[in-house]
């Protein structure tokens, strides 16, 4: 079975910075990615991303996320930061992704390795395109998610060596 690095963008591009997940996929998917690494649009998100998930060996799923840090700020989430007990507004979203971790969880349906890279935005109003700090901030946010991305698949790659049977 193939291994796949599924970089999820998530947002809506008409309420300015939250479509920075969206921004980032469309930016990849411009780019020669790594094989076994692709990019996807997850709109809104909600449920639809457990969706988006089947099939993938590793989902990093990009996202707007209100940290309180400088507009363009890049941090990574684990799945034990982003619960819907926690309910720290880590998503914009109104089916947050705690509850779609939850559900997922309990459903048997994510992933081996799953994390979220949330980049903080100026401004999540009703407009088109995302604020100048955002803007000037996402080409390294895209080299960021794609470093991460290449890890993974590199981790990957090395752990099916490393529980590879030997050749009789």
């Amino acid at each position: 079975m193939p291994k796949i690095v599924r970089i999820i963008g998530v947002g809506n591009p008409l309420m300015g910075d939250d479509g920075v997940g969206i921004a980032v996929v469309e930016r990849l998917q411009g780019l020669p990615l790594p094989p076994g690494v692709e990019a996807v649009d997850g709109g809104t998100g909600g449920l639809t991303l457990l969706h988006l998930m089947e099939g993938a060996t590793a989902v990093i799923l990009v996202d707007a996320a209100e940290m309180g840090e400088l507009p363009g700020t890049l941090r990574r989430f684990g799945l034990d930061e982003v619960s819907p007990e926690a309910n720290d507004g880590l998503s914009l979203h109104q089916a947050g992704l705690g509850e779609v971790f939850a559900l997922g969880r309990e459903l048997e349906l994510l992933p081996p390795r799953l994390f979220v890279l949330g980049v903080q935005p100026e401004s999540v109003e009703q407009r088109i395109g995302l604020s100048p700090s955002v803007e000037a901030a996402l080409s390294a946010v895209v080299a960021q998610v794609l470093a991460a991305a290449t890890e993974v698949q590199r981790e990957s790659l090395s752990a099916g060596f490393r529980h590879r049977q030997p050749v009789p």
